[in-house]
């Protein structure tokens, strides 16, 4: 089976994460986060919740380019500021 490899940017909870890798699983392809990038509290929590096993960086714009590992799709939640509660 052959891997595909992701990075989550602004994932929010993520709900893009979630519907990308049920469409590969069900093409046939095993995924791999290799980064996700979230900073708001409550949606860290959300995403660690639900992938113990995997670390939240945080903020995407203190995270060097060298330290991020190849992939072969980016995710990236859209600009929700809109819509987001402020704090």
């Amino acid at each position: 089976m052959e891997k595909i490899k992701f990075i989550d940017l602004f994932a929010g909870i993520g709900g893009i994460r979630c519907g990308f890798e049920n469409a590969f699983r069900k093409a046939g392809y095993e995924t791999q986060c290799v980064l996700t990038s979230e900073i708001k509290p409550y949606a860290v929590k959300v995403l660690n919740a639900n992938h113990p096993d995997e670390t939240v960086s945080g903020d995407i714009t203190k995270i060097a380019a060298s330290d991020i590992k190849d992939f072969d799709f980016l995710l990236a939640g859209f600009p929700c500021q809109a819509y987001t509660i402020v704090n």
